[in-house]
């Protein structure tokens, strides 16, 4: 039952979007939550299915976006715009964190391990998004 809001975002996206781009997406996240599986075996010796390894990149996603809001609202609450020095890297750190924290969650790995897991899938979706975006 839960699966039924994922199944009408993708219909939603598949009828606005052009095929081309809804088919590199599907082949993108296809590839990613393949990469997420074998990082966590070859990490933490855990095996994973294909459905763990999306909920923990629909996980990192939603976490990111929950930092995203809050800093948001801080940043209109009290009026500071720009984070710079340390407030910069406590921005930086505190998105990284919700980021591996989906990870962490959803794989049941240590923080060690979900940050490696985090690092690498990170590093292979941006090489296959510059990839399908030059074959665009």
């Amino acid at each position: 039952m839960h699966y039924l809001p994922f199944i009408g975002a993708f219909l939603f996206f598949a009828f606005i979007a052009p095929l081309k781009v809804t088919l590199a997406t599907c082949a993108m996240l296809l590839i990613v939550t393949t990469v997420i599986r074998f990082t966590t075996r070859a990490v933490s010796g855990v095996d994973s299915s294909y459905g763990e390894a999306a909920k923990a990149m629909g996980l990192s996603f939603f976490f990111v976006v929950i930092a995203f809001f809050a800093l948001l609202s801080f940043s209109t609450g009290t009026g500071i715009n720009q984070f710079s020095g340390l407030a910069g890297y406590l921005v930086f750190v505190a998105f990284l964190l919700s980021y591996v924290l989906g990870f962490k969650l959803s794989l049941g790995l240590p923080l060690g391990a979900s940050t490696i897991v985090a690092v690498i899938s990170t590093v292979a979706s941006t090489a296959l998004f510059l990839a399908f975006r030059s074959l665009a």
